[in-house]
């Protein structure tokens, strides 16, 4: 398992040669030569205006475009879905992936008539590898996208080239480019416009829509020295249905690194304490983290906050 060497790497196009140099023997050589080899040039058209692309992938699972509408309609946002289809055992991740992994990378930037597309993450799960916690989804799932138009009304190409990977025992780099044409004309639903809106409804929303309240967020100090250790300590309340298996994300400035959160439950599943190492890259100051954006997920249910965390006790 190689996932731990290049995790701290955020450049992808570095991740992918670092996998393909050290992915050189046997069935792992060629699932990855063959998940590299897909599409590498867009296909010209889809199978049907405004419906879905052609599927692209490998023995590990498949990835297509599909449409919540069949034409642009008159508005300048159109919503369509990055829909993945896992072999079983396989896993894909997340926008931010834990201890190993890569998230998608997305270029839209051969596409015409899109200023800007936002993909949305519905809830994933917490998986581990070779002992690594991770973030991701399995089996099948649809990552909707919001189509900002330049010129509303106009048809839209939409041209995506995606990298991302997928882990089993072992975590393969995959590429694919994807096209997806709608024409002009009336927004009518198509048949996957229901699933979209099913993924869609498991985004983030307000804490206090699922009767979540972040009470304190402080950081705590242990050991001296070389040993010295940081913690960022979270304490949620829930006043509607008790947590079962929260997880908490933190993120904040690029020079903090945050790792996996621990859970402890107390009052019958009303109050949940999260524990979250903490190392600053480059920077041994005490000071405060500043603003910290939290995302917790418990289950299918997924809010973000964003705190201010103050000066290191």
């Amino acid at each position: 398992m190689i996932l731990g060497a290049v995790n701290a790497n955020r450049n992808p196009f570095i991740y992918l040669n670092n996998m393909g140099s050290v992915m050189t023997s046997g069935k792992i050589r060629a699932a990855l030569l063959f998940g590299v080899a897909g599409a590498l040039a867009f296909p010209m058209g889809s199978p049907a205006w405004g419906q879905a692309s052609s599927w692209a992938g490998s023995e590990r699972g498949a990835i297509r475009l599909v449409s919540a509408v069949k034409a642009v309609g008159r508005g300048d946002v159109v919503e369509i879905g990055l829909e993945m289809r896992l072999k079983p055992g396989w896993k894909t991740y997340w926008r931010i992936s834990g201890e190993s992994g890569m998230p998608p990378r997305f270029d839209w930037s051969a596409s015409v008539n899109l200023a800007a597309a936002t993909v949305t993450w519905p809830a994933p799960t917490r998986f581990t590898i070779a002992g690594m916690q991770s973030y991701g989804y399995g089996d099948h799932v649809i990552l909707p996208v919001q189509l900002a138009l330049s010129e509303p009304g106009k048809p839209v190409s939409i041209r995506l080239h995606i990298r991302y990977a997928n882990c089993r025992e072992v975590c393969v780099p995959e590429e694919a480019k994807l096209s997806l044409d709608l024409p002009a004309g009336v927004a009518s639903r198509t048949a996957h416009a229901q699933s979209i809106a099913a993924f869609a409804a498991r985004a983030a929303r307000p804490g206090e829509s699922f009767g979540w309240n972040v009470e304190s967020a402080t950081i705590v100090h242990s050991g001296e020295g070389t040993a010295r250790r940081a913690k960022l300590i979270v304490e949620v309340a829930s006043t509607g249905v008790p947590f079962a298996a929260p997880a908490l994300v933190a993120e904040g400035a690029e020079r903090l690194h945050f790792g996996m959160s621990s859970a402890k439950l107390a009052a019958a599943g009303q109050q949940a304490r999260f524990y979250i190492p903490l190392r600053r890259m480059g920077d041994t100051a005490d000071e405060g983290l500043g603003d910290v954006t939290l995302t917790l997920l418990d289950g299918q249910r997924q809010a973000t906050f964003t705190v201010r965390v103050g000066t290191s006790h």
